[in-house]
């Protein structure tokens, strides 16, 4: 699915209609037909909603065989949260941070260390991966570690200490305070005045007027005219901003340049520049932003619950979504006719509380709901952040996917060690926008093609890997696109390099 973006009386409008739905209008997209429903992927076909922990990235058998964990640090243990991350930074996930607060990196590092924590104790029992620190993962974790989980939590009062007279500071010592790192004001947006609504009649329909801060949105439901038609129904508004974030922002914020052509091959495609693209339409309950981030199949409230954490969009977050009475927990929610756990939205409506996929029923009813979700999408810090959740969990989880099994055993590495050219990763990432599954169940199948072409090379060995393997791959795939699906990848990013060794890591990854 495309988002078209057009200008009409000076104001930007923005569609996500399907073909065939107005009848006024037969085609609202333009480009290509096949590429179409290239941002709805396998979120309409998900069996299980999106997990942070993607287990085909992660291999538990590669956890490291430790003996002896006497000398296991803890980096803080004044808190159990803080106990919590320690041990989990030094046992399988380095790059945690120890702050005391269990948000999304630290749920996601919980789950490792379950998937391995059988390999870790020399293949004990097998714990439940669900993100949840509970009483048989403390109990590894204490066992690990070697230590006790601490009874004190974050915010209880701190143990009391002997009194003892503090020395006076030098100015060396007040010197080595670090001084409070500058805060990009582009990036930081919140205002005190709340989101509006008025509703006014035109050509016979209603109309959304919604509006904060001076800036405004405008919707209407679909009509009973529209094929098709269910109430509540949005796709199209009034009011979308371009030209939000440059590519220096982008780089500045980690990226790097190739993964910035890669963004712009893909999700800035299809997007169309903008960031607040809405559709209500479809079963996702809620689709918004650059990727159509899905309500029902869980990527959304991951999406949000990555810009309430992060400390660019924080104040961002609060302005547009918890302030109206919408915000993410992690834990158990409804999910089709059974329960899951893990991120998902929780709205507020008076006294009564609807999370899930009820609360993504609720917000399509609400007018306010919905201008909320526009009007962010046209707030820098927002955009930035759906850019950097992007990365973390679109691009990255396509190219760090294991791939490679021999005789049923996975033996292979990940995807971006057999191939390192920009062109042939962004037809990876482009292979998980359209079907995420396909990345593992495609790379398994060429490298056993290529294993029985090339029976002198050990083709599992991304050493044995040269240009003529990169380019064969890269060919492969957009031959296996158009064998499945009308239409090709043979048109795609060619302004990025075919050279192998040319994709660079960006920042913090």
């Amino acid at each position: 699915m495309k988002t078209q973006t057009f200008e009409i009386d000076g104001a930007l409008e923005v569609d996500t209609t399907p073909r065939g739905v107005d009848p006024d209008e037969p085609a609202s997209f333009g480009g290509e037909e096949e590429d179409d429903d290239e941002l709805t992927w396998a979120q309409s076909f998900v069996d299980e909603p999106w997990d942070d922990y993607d287990p085909e990235g992660d291999d538990p058998e590669s956890a490291a065989d430790i003996v002896d964990f006497s000398g296991v640090e803890l980096e803080d243990d004044s808190t159990y949260e803080r106990w919590l991350q320690s041990g989990l930074k030094a046992l399988v996930f380095p790059t945690l941070t120890v702050d005391g607060a269990l948000g999304r990196r630290t749920r996601e590092a919980i789950k490792r260390f379950q998937s391995r924590a059988h390999v870790l104790r020399g293949r004990g029992p097998r714990l439940a991966v669900d993100g949840v620190a509970g009483e048989n993962t403390i109990k590894a974790l204490e066992e690990l570690t070697q230590s006790d989980a601490p009874s004190r939590h974050e915010g209880d009062p701190a143990p009391a200490s002997p009194r003892t007279d503090a020395p006076e500071a030098t100015a060396q010592t007040q010197q080595e305070t670090p001084p409070p790192e500058p805060v990009s004001e582009q990036l930081y947006t919140a205002d005190a005045e709340g989101v509006l609504v008025r509703e006014i009649e035109q050509d016979g329909n209603t109309v959304y007027v919604i509006s904060s801060g001076g800036d405004e949105v405008r919707f209407s439901y679909w009509t009973e005219d529209f094929r098709k038609y269910k109430p509540y129904n949005v796709s199209r508004y009034r009011g979308a901003k371009k030209g939000l974030v440059d590519d220096q922002t982008i780089l500045d914020a980690g990226y790097s340049t190739s993964e910035l052509g890669i963004l712009h091959a893909n999700a800035m495609k299809e997007s169309g520049g903008t960031y607040g693209a809405i559709n209500t339409w479809d079963d996702q309950l809620v689709s918004w932003g650059m990727a159509q981030f899905a309500g029902h199949a869980g990527t959304l409230a991951a999406l949000l619950a990555a810009l309430k954490e992060n400390p660019r969009s924080a104040a961002a977050y609060k302005r547009w979504f918890a302030d109206n009475g919408l915000d993410v927990e992690y834990g158990a929610y409804p999910w089709k006719d059974t329960t899951k756990k893990g991120w998902h939205v929780v709205v507020k409506d008076g006294e009564k509380v609807h999370r899930g996929d009820d609360g993504w029923s609720y917000v399509r009813t609400q007018p306010r709901l919905l201008g909320a979700f526009m009007l962010a999408g046209n707030d820098p810090a927002i955009a930035v952040g759906q850019i950097l959740f992007w990365r973390e969990k679109f691009l990255n989880r396509a190219i760090r996917k294991i791939i490679g099994e021999e005789k049923g055993v996975r033996s292979g590495a990940r995807v971006m060690e057999y191939v390192t050219a920009e062109r042939t990763l962004a037809l990876m990432v482009r292979l998980f926008n359209w079907m995420p599954a396909y990345v593992r169940r495609w790379g398994d199948r060429f490298l056993a093609e290529l294993a029985e072409a090339e029976p002198d090379r050990d083709i599992y060995k991304t050493s044995t890997w040269d240009q003529d393997l990169e380019d064969w791959w890269a060919e492969r795939v957009m031959k296996e696109r158009r064998d499945v699906k009308k239409g090709s990848y043979d048109t795609y990013a060619l302004d990025l390099s075919r050279t192998r060794g040319s994709f660079v890591v960006g920042e913090n990854e």
